[in-house]
């Protein structure tokens, strides 16, 4: 069984980043939650709205940034719910900005800057812990995080019509290339061990998903707001490299995840066992 351990985390670590193009997906991801919103329960949609502006406007106080420099023409249609909340709008903008160290009062780039791969992450893990957390403000924690995963079932769906998958990719292929990703941005330590040709298993000791959001001391919905994707029900289908995990960094002390290819399996593979996966090529 091939296995290695790779001791990768670098939170200085600098990664080529367009502001701009970040801010608008997040423009675009929140516009989305929005509208499934409104759609699922629209008696919520303003308190929602009401919350999430007081969570975003508590983190901004007198930082400023020249939002008229965000051209927004290229998402216009997409964004159709905050087209019609200004504030919101600006304060999604604003936070963005500032999570990624913007200088105040500056435009914003539309060109790639360098940012550390810790603020690049935490400018777009810590919104949606607020996308979250606005839920769970208006409903009690269990209510909340159940209608967030509706949302999310609903988002995932959609951005799955909107790919095509890559008939070429192999467990191998994926390996290699979340090898580079991971290693050359500086994001995780892991380690990996191929079950067989077509399933592997990997190990996440230190990940900066995980380390920008431990000081909120909030693990579920912080693994709500981040991980959860995976493992929703919604999440394989549409893929051909599928995905299951027992845990993660935000409730344990490691993360598993198997990555098995799904037309060499009629049924998913046996996830291994935490023990097993505690003990390979363990270098801590």
């Amino acid at each position: 069984m091939t296995e290695k351990y790779y001791k990768c985390y670098n939170a200085d670590a600098i990664v080529k980043t367009n502001p701009a193009e970040l801010i608008l997906e997040q423009l675009k991801t929140t516009d989305s939650v929005l509208r499934f919103l409104s759609e699922i329960n629209a008696d919520l949609f303003n308190n929602y709205i009401r919350a999430l502006v007081k969570r975003l406007d508590d983190e901004l106080v007198n930082y400023s940034i020249n939002t008229e420099s965000l051209n927004f023409k290229s998402i216009e249609s997409e964004i159709s719910k905050l087209k019609k909340n200004e504030k919101l709008t600006n304060l999604v903008i604003r936070y963005i900005a500032k999570s990624l160290k913007l200088p105040e009062g500056s435009e914003i780039p539309s060109e790639s800057i360098d940012v550390t791969m810790y603020n690049r992450a935490f400018a777009y893990e810590r919104i949606s812990y607020y996308r979250v957390k606005a839920f769970t403000d208006i409903l009690d924690k269990e209510k909340g995080l159940e209608l967030y995963a509706k949302i999310l079932g609903k988002i995932v769906t959609e951005m799955h019509i909107k790919s095509t998958p890559n008939e070429k990719e192999t467990i191998k292929m994926a390996n290699e290339g979340a090898i580079k990703q991971w290693c050359n941005n500086g994001i995780v330590d892991f380690t990996f061990a191929f079950i067989d040709d077509n399933q592997c298993i990997y190990r996440f000791d230190k990940c900066v998903t995980h380390e920008v959001l431990k000081d909120l001391n909030d693990p579920d919905v912080a693994y709500a707001a981040s991980c959860f994707i995976g493992d929703i029900p919604e999440f394989n289908p549409g893929r051909l490299i599928h995905m299951r995990r027992t845990q993660t960094l935000h409730h344990a002390d490691f993360c598993d995840e198997l990555y098995w290819d799904s037309r060499k399996f009629k049924d998913p593979p046996k996830q291994p066992s935490l023990d097993f996966i505690k003990k390979i090529n363990n270098k801590k």
